[in-house]
């Protein structure tokens, strides 16, 4: 059974492609972090892909060659719950649910927005039964968070996805993709809205203030067929809840979460807009047309007493252009990302091939 220790060696993270990469994008973070700036400009702000899911689905016999690479990682760069081994028709095999194989390095990135987080550099493979299927196959997830990586073949990591694992899955497609968008703005001052298809769940959570007076902290909305999700969250407070409750967080360092209890003065806030799709068709829909992603959503940034507090000059696109609205000005952000996403190295024309089609 082969190795894979040398590829998590420091040979391979001190390598000069590698480092290359490495040190213009933390010198590009280092500089936007050194000046704190919570009001970044709008117009650089920009969705990110937080969430990558590719599947599979494979004979046992393919399955078992997917084993055998997890199973030859080392043992301290893997964690998740126990792996189950598969009874009946499923006897020789062993079943993973969200198991992570990582490298033991952290390292720390510098948000534009003032956080700096600590992260590990992991991809997380899931194996499931297909119930019903006569020919007892296994449906396979690996999950992918393109945030914790350079997104280049020189990054190891990727690098053992491009040349390791997607070669042993079988017609993998895009089952999920989910983005995020992180804003200087009050999540309280968010009206919030996704119509469409009777069914759709609604969620709302709100918090008591400093004054006693409730905010609304999150609100979530999903479709009948829970292929694509809305989500609009006080980000910036759940960063200090997190860092209250677990010290070693991959979150947000402490450093940071010091620092902004002793500026209690300066209020800071961070809101995040969630938008996810969830199975190959929804990922198709979106990839052929982005404003499908926003259809029947209504996000507005207003005060209570209806005062749009929205300045449109400054989030449009073109300075000249006075109409766009709030949701334009993400719709708009969606296509941008949209062509992100076909860039990754790992999404190779055979996977988009698969998911299109």
């Amino acid at each position: 059974m082969p190795s894979y220790d040398e590829v998590f060696s420091s040979n391979g993270y001190q390598s000069p492609e590698y480092r290359s990469f490495n040190y213009s994008y933390q010198k590009k973070m280092t500089e936007e972090f050194s000046r704190r700036r919570i009001d970044y400009p709008a117009k650089k702000l920009q969705f990110g892909i937080e969430t990558i899911k590719i599947t599979s689905t494979m004979s046992q016999q393919q399955y078992l060659k997917l084993q055998s690479f997890v199973e030859s990682f080392p043992k301290k760069q893997r964690s998740g719950k126990d792996p189950v081994t598969g009874k009946d028709d499923y006897q020789s095999i062993i079943l993973y649910d969200n198991y992570r194989l990582f490298d033991s390095t952290q390292y720390v990135v510098r948000s534009p927005l003032g956080f700096g987080y600590t992260v590990s550099k992991f991809f997380t493979i899931t194996s499931e039964r297909l119930a019903g299927n006569p020919n007892h196959d296994v449906l396979v997830t690996l999950s992918i968070e393109p945030n914790r990586f350079l997104n280049v073949p020189e990054e190891p990591l990727i690098n053992l996805i491009i040349e390791k694992v997607l070669p042993l899955m079988v017609s993998p497609q895009i089952s999920q993709m989910a983005f995020v968008l992180d804003m200087p703005l009050i999540m309280n001052n968010f009206h919030v809205q996704m119509a469409g298809e009777a069914g759709t769940k609604q969620q709302v959570i709100q918090t008591l203030n400093s004054h006693q007076e409730y905010e609304l902290n999150r609100i979530e909305y999903e479709d009948p067929k829970a292929t694509r999700k809305l989500t609009v969250y006080d980000k910036f407070q759940s960063l200090l809840d997190n860092q209250l409750v677990v010290t070693d967080t991959n979150y947000i360092s402490a450093r940071e979460a010091e620092y902004y209890r002793d500026q209690a003065g300066e209020k800071q806030f961070l809101t995040r807009i969630g938008l996810t799709v969830s199975s190959p068709n929804a990922v198709m829909r979106y990839m052929k047309n982005h404003e499908w992603l926003m259809r029947d959503i209504s996000i507005e940034y207003r005060d209570n007493s209806g005062i749009d507090r929205f300045p449109k000059t400054e989030y449009a696109t073109n300075g000249k252009d006075f109409r766009r609205s709030f949701n334009r000005m993400l719709t708009y952000r969606l296509k941008v990302v949209q062509q992100r996403a076909r860039q990754l190295p790992y999404l190779t024309e055979d996977i988009w091939r698969n998911t299109l089609n």
